[in-house]
């Protein structure tokens, strides 16, 4: 019989909420505990907190007592935004210490610690040698599909010479409002739409860049940003928010990582707000496709490895492929030698379909 994890869970926003549902249904899970920031969830039953059964579990609201909890791993889906992010890892730290595995999607860099200030990796690998536990931040874009899946597909090929990975990403059925001001949806450029500088960007995709270059064996000497806007040729209402005719209804980020003085690596994301936002950037979504989130990976190697990836199954496959992402990574953590890791050295296996609860 296999093993069954216990596991303490933290923060119900969105994609806290999609990890707590799927954690309660995996016969291979056992929810031992659940803090939540919103006062109002302090004391409420964690199925009903996120639309299910009761399960027996009441939501806590002090840090001192979840730390205190018998469990094998904490699957961390607290919110960075609004928080400095010292405090996060400063959490982080003190769940490791305690002996737990720590599981994450929260701060991006996390997919890949190799990119992360030199003091603060070293903050959370003595924290992992004090309890003796292990630590990996998961996703699928950073984490999987943009980075480890095309180090993975690289392996197919003899001395691959550039990569190029392309996803777009259709938003339309987000309720975040914070995402949708980020990327500037709803505005109205006063000046050029495309080639733009988006050196901002950079930090938050680095880490993605920095695993795919180490992964080839590439030393990335810097990373050009641009950006590109795609405005609406009508009015549009989102939950998230409001798009005027004439303003953003589309972003594409552009990343070229820098190898030998070439673009070697080519990385980008379109994000949308209406399903035919009216641009031509690749990848386009197919004809008749319901496809929600899309990826094109393409490797010039010999031979050429070029893939095509598309979530779907619902309004949120990428924020359900998070989750599922998330908690397949328990297993993993817990089975890891001590220490911080990534998808380049653990690997994380599905969980096939058992008999659920």
């Amino acid at each position: 019989m296999s093993r069954r994890y216990r596991v303490a869970h933290y923060g119900t926003g969105h994609t806290g909420t999609l990890v707590l549902r799927q954690l309660l249904q995996r016969p291979d899970l056992t929810l031992v505990g659940h803090l939540v920031h919103t006062p109002a969830k302090i004391g409420m039953d964690s199925g009903e907190i996120v639309g299910r059964d009761r399960v027996g579990v009441r939501a806590i609201g002090n840090f001192d007592e979840f730390c205190a909890l018998d469990a094998d791993c904490v699957t961390y889906l607290a919110t960075e935004f609004g928080r400095e992010i010292d405090d996060v890892i400063d959490e982080m730290c003190r769940l490791l210490e305690s002996g737990k595995n720590v599981v994450t999607t929260t701060f991006i860099r996390l997919v890949y610690p190799s990119s992360l200030p030199p003091a603060m990796l070293d903050k959370l690998e003595k924290a992992c040698a004090t309890g003796q536990s292990a630590f990996i931040g998961t996703g699928i874009a950073p984490g999987f599909t943009t980075d480890a899946l095309p180090v993975y597909l690289g392996s197919l090929s003899e001395a691959p010479r550039i990569v190029h990975v392309a996803e777009r990403v259709l938003q339309g059925t987000y309720s975040d409002p914070l995402s949708f001001m980020a990327l500037g949806f709803g505005t109205a450029p006063t000046g050029p739409t495309t080639d733009l500088a988006a050196d901002a960007w950079t930090a938050h995709f680095a880490g993605a860049l920095r695993m795919l270059a180490d992964g080839y064996n590439w030393k990335l000497e810097s990373i050009n940003a641009f950006q590109d806007f795609a405005l609406a040729d009508k009015d549009y209402v989102f939950e998230a928010g409001t798009i005027p005719q004439g303003s953003v209804a589309a972003v594409r980020l552009r990343f070229d990582g820098i190898v030998d003085g070439e673009p070697r690596l080519r990385m980008s994301w379109v994000y949308t707000m209406p399903d035919e936002p009216g641009d031509s950037w690749p990848p386009e979504r197919p004809k008749g496709s319901h496809g929600r989130r899309l990826t094109h990976i393409d490797i010039d190697g010999t031979p050429r490895v070029s893939v095509k990836l598309e979530l779907d199954g619902g309004d949120l496959p990428g924020g359900d492929a998070t989750a599922a992402r998330a908690l397949n990574a328990i297993k993993a953590a817990c089975d890891a030698s001590p220490g911080v890791h990534s998808a380049l050295d653990l690997v994380v296996t599905p969980h096939g379909l058992q008999t659920y609860k």
